[in-house]
């Protein structure tokens, strides 16, 4: 038997759906809240009320919910625009996420408002704080609820504060509404004029503002501060080792100021550590950090340089330190002008003003930035080992990287250049933090810091040691060949001082008993300090040692004694007073440029010839004395009279007179307490009378 399929007419399914939907309307307990919102939105249609549609917070609860969408915007500045009953159906509609300058208000700088309706549905409201979470404010802002001000983004005008992005000004802010309930949300938002750091597209809310409760908004702000750590964590670790590597590097300097590679390694680690606090702390002030990151560029540019030149050993280069130095000045004082104008408030100058300024001073300072490349390409035709190497391939990717950046970043708004954005964007990521081309090339170029200043330290404390080990050497050949202890002498009672200003010193005395019972006296002074000083007095002492042997007439040994030294001076000279007291007090003088001697605090009449070294057919005439019985000689250093005190003034042939009769020891160490800054000798000699040698 066939089945019969009965199908309903068209006109009664129809009439069935309509009966059902009127049904469902009235038993669909959902259908309340969209008729409330349909009043409300009706009411808020009428004449004299806003014309833009509210935001329901529809099941918001302790949640929270983005104020994306259409807001009301009106250019300008009045107070009157926060009441709540303020007609803005004339305002424009723009989108929040979005910059103003891309929704038709291009070069807008100055005051404008956003505006939008908040509507709780009836019902939802209860005892809990209704938040707002700001972030992407460009540049700084005023928030009004229901017509009374609650909170800030920043300062606005007369006295601003903004935080640029790039400076730290991704952070965001969190402002307590009030008690949960519908109201009228106006933001007062306030641009700074453009300068060169600047974007295609700027001005407004760049991203939308969310609410939702106090705990919930404040969980959001945290949220967001955590992640900005997290992405931050490879900079911070950067920041922190070259913070460590600068501290300990300072600390070595001052210890031997002398090592000015550990002084420009020290400044070197400032902008490392410095760039974390501009860029990934906690937001910092627009003014004060677009003040400080000019003269940090430029003085790691600085440290750099010298850095470089001291590494890869190009120190002998006189005329690219020369040049170095002038890029250097020009450089500083090309990013102090930035600097200098952030003292002023030049938000309120003439348009343009402070931009013009900007650009002309930024723009030859990013040209600068290239003398890194000079001195890396003046290292390749030198010898270098791998640490060396490795320090010049970084340098010149960190300077490539930085002048890349530099001119394609800066500008965009009118070069449109892409490149910096590239250069900056993630690369890869790791533990959920994202790596890009600087973070990497700086990570790179630290590390060969560090490993070519740890084995340019190594190599010099090798060199340290060889030199402290000659010079070790060279003072015990002057202990040998000036004993501490002097020949004792009968007749005469002889006594010396001999305090070197360094390890090894530049002055020399001898005393030698003579065959007819009478004493060689030699006093000199080689110019020069040092080693090349200590190699001299060794050859001195050994000459008239020598010399002695064959004549002990003051004059000759001179004469003999510059011969010596012509070929061998080296453009330095000797100073030196020879004398021959014999034991009836006969003395014989010869005098080469030496302080004369002392007798009875009076200076002796001696004749001066011509220093040893200078003149091959110099003559040392000779003069005769006579030493009385008790009369004292006494033999001194131009340390002595050369001694200075922390004012600049000398010890002076006055105070010396003064102080000559004195015993040795009294006189050097009264100099030496003054201020002793060379080598200071002291001999004295006193002709004993007939008694004192009988007893």
């Amino acid at each position: 038997m066939a089945k019969t399929y009965c199908f309903p007419s068209v006109r009664s399914r129809r009439q069935r759906s309509r009966n059902l939907r009127a049904q469902s309307l009235f038993t669909d307990r959902g259908v309340w809240p969209a008729l409330i919102l349909l009043v409300l939105c009706l009411a808020s249609n009428a004449p004299g009320q806003q014309q833009h549609t509210p935001i329901v917070l529809q099941d918001l609860g302790r949640a929270t919910l983005p104020l994306d969408g259409d807001w009301q915007f009106h250019e300008g500045d009045d107070l009157a625009w926060a009441s709540p009953g303020y007609d803005d159906s004339a305002w424009q509609p723009i989108q929040v996420g979005r910059s103003w300058e891309g929704q038709g208000h291009r070069n807008y700088t100055g005051f404008a408002w956003y505006r939008r309706r908040l509507v709780l549905p009836p019902g939802s409201a209860s005892a809990w704080t209704l938040g707002l979470y700001l972030s992407g404010v460009d540049s700084a802002c005023e928030v009004f609820w229901n017509g009374v001000r609650v909170g800030s983004y920043g300062k606005v005008p007369p006295d601003p504060v903004w935080y640029g992005f790039g400076f730290g000004g991704s952070t965001g802010t969190v402002v307590t509404l009030g008690p949960a309930q519908s109201g009228e949300l106006a933001i007062r938002l306030w641009k700074a004029p453009t300068v060169f750091l600047n974007s295609p597209e700027e001005g407004g809310l760049l991203a939308a503002p969310v609410v939702g409760s106090a705990e919930a908004v404040a969980g959001v702000d945290a949220a967001a501060k955590y992640r900005r750590l997290r992405a931050s964590r490879f900079s911070f670790v950067l920041a922190g080792v070259a913070g460590m590597v600068g501290v300990m590097a300072l600390l070595l300097w001052l210890r031997d100021p002398s090592e000015r590679m550990l002084l420009w390694l020290a400044l070197a680690m400032v902008y490392p550590t410095a760039n974390y606090f501009l860029l990934d702390a906690p937001r910092l002030p627009f003014r004060v950090a677009y003040g400080l990151i000019g003269p940090l560029i430029s003085t790691h540019d600085m440290a750099m340089w010298f850095l470089l030149i001291a590494l890869l050993g190009l120190k002998e280069h006189r005329r690219l330190m020369r040049w170095t130095w002038i890029v250097v000045l020009t450089a500083v004082g090309l990013d102090l002008i930035d600097s200098v104008c952030q003292l002023f408030d030049w938000t309120a100058w003439p348009p343009h003003r402070f931009l013009t300024i900007d650009v002309l001073s930024t723009t030859p300072a990013i040209y600068l930035e290239m003398w890194g490349f000079v001195l890396v390409f003046a290292a390749f035709g030198k010898r270098l080992d791998v640490a060396r190497w490795m320090l010049a391939i970084a340098a010149l990717l960190s300077t490539l990287l930085l002048a890349l950046g530099d001119t394609s970043g800066l500008g965009q708004r009118w070069t449109h250049w892409t490149l910096a954005n590239k250069l900056h964007g993630p690369l890869f990521t790791i533990a959920g933090t994202s790596l890009n081309f600087p973070s990497i090339v700086s990570a790179f170029l630290l590390m060969a810091i560090l490993y070519s200043a740890w084995r340019y330290l190594v190599e010099h404390g090798q060199r340290q040691s060889a030199l402290e080990q000659e010079m070790s050497n060279a003072r015990a050949v002057q202990q040998v060949l000036i004993p501490d202890e002097i020949p004792s002498v009968p007749g005469f009672k002889i006594e010396s001082v001999y305090k070197p200003a360094g390890e090894v010193g530049g002055d020399f005395f001898l005393i030698l008993p003579t065959a007819d019972n009478g004493v060689l006296a030699v006093i000199g002074d080689v110019s020069g300090k040092g080693m090349p000083a200590a190699m001299t007095v060794s050859l001195l002492v050994g000459t008239v040692r020598t010399l002695a042997h064959y004549t002990i007439s003051p004059g000759e040994i001179l004469a003999a004694m510059n011969q010596r030294m012509l070929a061998r001076s080296r453009g330095g000279f000797t100073t030196c007073l020879c004398a021959r007291i014999a034991d009836d007090g006969t003395l014989t003088l010869a005098n080469a440029g030496h302080l004369a001697p002392y007798s009875n605090g009076e200076e002796l009449p001696v004749s001066s010839g011509f220093p040893l070294g200078l003149i091959g057919d110099a003559e040392y005439p000779e003069i005769a004395l006579q030493l009385a019985p008790g009369e004292t000689l006494t033999f001194l250093s131009d340390g002595v009279v050369e001694a200075r005190n922390a004012t600049g003034e000398l010890f002076g042939f006055d105070r010396t007179q003064k102080i000559s009769d004195q015993p040795a020891q009294s006189i050097a160490e009264a100099a030496q307490r003054f201020g002793q800054e060379d080598d200071i000798t002291v001999v004295t000699l006193t002709l004993l009378p007939a008694a004192v040698l009988q007893s």
